[in-house]
Order: structure tokens, then sequence, then C-alpha cells
């Protein structure tokens, strides 16, 4: 590495992430361990838990190259900087590194982006280009400067990390809890501060809306559709077309099909997704929640097929018409309606004419089932990465941008208390 900076990569690709537990293609790693002050043991303790939380991710790569990018530049602070180690890390720590963040030293900025390791033979060697920090500017003479997206991602792999950290008893508590909100954002910009303007139901309007169609459907089993259309577009973020037969560019159709839920273990842990053709001809891989297995075992008991949950390949549409085919677009947005209009019913018969006109006005609307989903699910401290990469976007800070905004809705709870 260059004399100016001290620092190392430190995590490889996914196919090394194996391999990297005991240096034998990355021998530098622990020679740049042993030029540090902190006790050795100590630093490989460290890097261990890091690489231990960095195979979570290892099979979603797009989440797995930014959390790498943010451990291995804040445990380069940490121990190149702060002198300390992961169990030493409070909040003025933290504080610090996103002071840091804002403003690098030049000698941990690069010109351009650049793989951590290259290959040397058999051994994989620290690229001497490679720095914490990029500039992606073609201009002359570029000037840093941290954008408030980039920080909000740091922020947020920074938050996965330290939870994991006190999860595995780590750390006591989670150092970022207590750093003040001005040393996470970036210098004022002159631009105007929008609120972004969701759709979505509130939490009242979707427990209201899936105990109706749940309702009807135990009164008379010709709502099951509606049950399931509805749990399935709001628990997996899916767009009304994304149930349907797509066009493809050979002009053959791309049926969805209950081979599409696919059972997967990781680290001896089972778990269900859902692959999705979505739009723009892209796919996506979207994790099915436990609590959605009970409604898709339902379903496939109401439509007699064979087994509580999809085999692998099965090719049986997810939604048949009544004629064998998948149901079309058109008439899934019309199972949508149909199970809207049922609420709308239900509201006035107990009362709530208001609520039941507010709900009647979006009875075309199903990316509110998907807006719900995508903002309760990140509300309720799901990784806002995993969520964008589910919902389909190609940014986690666009994300966070549209799907949620805690700060404003607590000063808009916090405004309704105010005495007149």
């Amino acid at each position: 590495m260059s004399r100016s900076f001290t620092g190392h990569p430190l995590f490889d690709t996914t196919s090394y992430l194996e391999d990297v537990a005991d240096f034998h293609c990355h021998p530098s790693i622990p020679q740049f361990l042993g030029t540090l002050p902190q006790a050795t043991g100590l630093l490989r303790q460290d890097y261990e838990i890091s690489r231990q939380f960095l195979l979570r991710y290892s099979d979603v790569a797009g989440t797995f190259t930014r959390f790498r990018s943010e451990v291995q530049r804040f445990l380069n602070y940490l121990w190149v900087t702060s002198g300390r180690t992961l169990s030493q890390t409070d909040s003025d720590v933290v504080s610090a590194y996103f002071k840091t963040l804002k403003n690098p030293p030049k000698s941990w900025i690069s010109r351009g982006v650049f793989a951590a390791f290259t290959d040397s033979g058999a051994l994989r060697v620290p690229n001497h280009v490679w720095r914490p920090f990029a500039l992606r500017s073609k201009d002359d003479n570029p000037t840093y400067s941290a954008s408030q997206a980039s920080l909000n991602a740091s922020r947020t792999a920074l938050q996965t990390f330290f939870k994991f950290l006190v999860s595995q008893q780590y750390l006591l508590s989670n150092p970022l809890d207590e750093v003040r909100k001005r040393d996470r954002k970036a210098k004022p910009q002159l631009s105007n501060d929008l609120e972004a303007d969701v759709r979505r139901l509130t939490d009242w309007q979707w427990v209201y809306f899936l105990e109706t169609v749940t309702e009807a459907a135990a009164q008379n089993s010709k709502y099951e559709r509606h049950l399931f259309v509805v749990v399935t577009m709001k628990s997996l973020f899916l767009r009304v077309g994304e149930l349907a037969p797509r066009p493809l560019e050979d002009g053959a159709e791309r049926i969805p099909v209950f081979g599409d839920f696919r059972r997967k273990v990781i680290q001896g842990e089972e778990y269900w997704s859902y692959f999705v053709f979505g739009k723009g001809d892209k796919a996506r891989s979207v994790t099915l929640p436990d609590a959605y297995l009970p409604y898709l075992r339902r379903w496939r008991t109401y439509l007699g097929l064979l087994g509580p949950l999809p085999e692998q390949n099965e090719r049986n549409p997810i939604i048949p018409s009544s004629h064998g085919n998948a149901l079309g677009k058109r008439q899934v947005q019309r199972v949508y309606e149909q199970a809207v209009m049922l609420t709308v019913e239900r509201m006035r018969d107990h009362g709530f004419m208001e609520e039941a006109s507010q709900f009647e006005a979006i009875k075309s609307e199903t990316h509110y089932l998907r807006h719900t989903g995508a903002s309760q699910a990140i509300e309720s401290g799901a990784d806002i990465r995993h969520i964008s990469e589910e919902l389909g976007h190609a940014s986690a800070a666009f994300t966070e941008s549209v799907y949620v905004n805690s700060d404003q809705a607590r000063k808009r709870f916090e405004g309704r208390g105010r005495s007149i």
C-alpha cells in the first residue's frame, strides 16, 4: 500500500469470504494486523465477528458489496485512526467517524473505484490504488463531498452491523443510537427540502382491510382468491402486473408459477423466497415473511394442490383462471378492486362513512399495497437496503426518501400535540 495510506483492505469478494477465515489466500491481512498497536488477538476477534456479519449477506450481492465497503472502512478508521477495537467503540468514536465520512484525509481517497484485492499467483494481494473513499468525478481538481444519501447509506450499514454485534453480545449497546443527528448530516445543500408523499394505507386501514377479506373468505370460499392476492401483493411488495403473465421480447409469455417460490437454506436456517420477473424485465428475489406461509398453504389447499408448500420447478400458475390458465393483469386488478369494495361496504355498515369514502377513492390504485408493505417493514426495523433490493429499486437512498421519513413523522405527531 502507499506510504501515505496506512490502512488496508480487509474483505475480498463473496467467493473468498470463507477462505479468508484462515488468511491462506490473503497473507497481507494478518501482517497488517500485526503492525497495529492493539493486541493482535483482539483485532483477530474483531475481524472474525465482522466476517461472520458479512457472511449473512453473501447471497445478496448488492447488500454484501455495500456492507463490506462500510465495515472495512469503519474498521480501518477504528483501528488505524482511533486506535481502538470494536469492544471500545462508543458514540464519540462513531461521531468522529461520521465527521471523517464528510471530510476524509486525502490519502484515503482514490480517483476512481478499484477492487480491494488482485491476483498474484495463488494469492490475493492488496490493490495499491484501493482506498476507503472514491472520487468518481472526471474533473481535473475534484473535491470530495459526501451526499446525504451516502451518509444515510453509511448509517444504515452501521446500524445493521452494530445491531448484529449487540445480538452476539460483542457490544453491550448500539453506539449509533447516541450519535447526534447533526453529526450524521451532510453539509446544507441549496435545494428544496421536499417531503415525499407516500401513497400508503394507514395501519388501521390495513388491519380493517385484512380483517374484511379474511372474514369474507371464511364465509364464502370464492373470496380465497381475493385474500391471497391482497396478502401477497402487500407482503411481497408486488405490482399488480407481477402476479400476471408478462410478454417477453421473443414473443413468449412469462407466467408466474408456484415454482417461483423457492426454499433455501443458509447457515442451517431455512427460509423461502419468491422470484419476481418485474418491471423493465428485471428479476429480483423477495424473502417471504414467516407469517406469509400460512396464507400460501391456505391458498394451495383451496386449489387442491399436492403438498402444503410449492415444490421445485412446479409449473402450476400461482393465480389460475377458471379455465386453468393464469389470471391476467386486468383480472388481478379487478380482484383487488372487489376486495376494496367489500371493505368499503363493511366500513359503512360499521358507521365509518368518512373512512369508507377515503378507501373507495383508492379502489383502483393497487400500488397502495406495495407501498404499505414496504413502509411498514422499514418502520418495524427491517434493513432498508434489503427492502430496496426486494422492491427492485436502483438505490436504498431512493427507497428511504420515498417510503419512510421517520424524522418528518415524529415532527408531525409532536406538532399535533401542541396546545392552542
